[in-house]
């Protein structure tokens, strides 16, 4: 529940809401027992205009319905009521939580908050800028560690990849030591069985990456189609201002700004340089196995190979 001043149309939680059904508070309402309710609030708890609800033991007939005039974004609570009607509900006397300020120009903005920090010291001024910079800071964190986290995970994955394949070749080379010994008997150069296995392992390497490419195509559509969501969300808490704060407000700032939500879906983007960027590795991977590979096979013994059995 929170209390609103029901003249004040300039500045206030209600400014970023509209009006859904029944109408809005006005100054005339200021000492009765009226009451607009959130949009979802009323549909969860089946509230309709000229209803009432009861509030601290109070019936308050509805007015009005509100809802966000943004989608990414709830109002500030589910009910608001007449200022001075929440100030003697909750027995705090005459004090205020929070206290919206409306600049006529944007580049005011953080001269007046200045001016506020240093009239108000025991109070927290916020503006809509730092509302904006929490979940834009909470985004860049989570995107930065997985980033990071990714970075990791990938050089992981290259190393083991290429270490496996430096294992399979070398396993495929010692199933073909008879065939190497044969070929350095007929005068096959070392740099020659180091060019042949390192070619023969590239060209596998080329079919398994794009192979690897084809299917992370298919996922990254995949993941276009299901588009899974995450949600950040953000929300200014003042300090108390003078004469410390209640559930319908009073003078100075305090009490909880509304909070603000944003759905964030997920996609995995691809471009060019990325597709070829994975065939680059895989190919690098390959010559890598392939020479490792080779050069473990150029230095068989001619002698020792062809007695090997195959």
């Amino acid at each position: 529940m929170l209390g609103v001043d029901p003249g004040a149309t300039a500045a206030g939680p209600l400014t970023a809401a509209t009006v859904s059904g029944g109408r809005a508070l006005t100054s005339s309402d200021a000492g009765t027992d009226v009451a607009v309710v959130d949009a979802t609030y009323a549909a969860s708890a089946s509230l309709a205009v000229d209803g009432t609800i009861d509030v601290a033991g109070t019936p308050f007939q509805i007015v009005g319905i509100v809802a966000s005039s943004s989608s990414s974004a709830d109002t500030a609570a589910n009910v608001y009521i007449p200022l001075d009607v929440a100030q003697k509900l909750s027995g705090a006397g005459d004090v205020v939580s929070t206290v919206y300020v409306q600049v006529s120009s944007s580049d005011r903005i953080a001269a007046i908050q200045s001016a506020l920090k240093a009239a108000l010291p025991t109070a927290t001024v916020s503006s809509q800028s730092d509302l904006a910079s929490t979940v834009s800071g909470s985004l860049a964190s989570a995107s930065s560690l997985i980033t990071n986290l990714g970075t990791w995970l990938s050089i992981i994955v290259l190393v083991v990849a290429v270490a496996l394949a430096v294992l399979f070749t070398i396993s495929g080379i010692s199933r073909r030591t008879r065939e190497l010994g044969t070929l350095k008997a007929i005068g096959w150069s070392n740099a020659r069985v180091v060019g042949q296995v390192a070619g023969e392992s590239v060209v596998q390497a080329l079919i398994g990456g794009v192979i690897g490419v084809a299917l992370g195509l298919i996922g990254a559509l995949i993941i276009s189609i299901i588009a899974p969501t995450v949600s950040a969300s953000a929300g200014a808490t003042a300090g108390r201002g003078p004469g410390g704060g209640g559930r319908g407000g009073g003078s100075g700032f305090g009490g909880q700004l509304a909070q603000t939500t944003t759905e964030i879906a997920l996609h995995a983007p691809l471009s060019l340089w990325i597709v070829g960027l994975a065939l680059v590795l895989a190919v690098l991977g390959g010559l890598i196995a392939g020479v490792f590979g080779g050069w473990r096979a150029a230095r068989l013994s001619p002698a020792e190979a062809l007695r090997a059995v195959s």
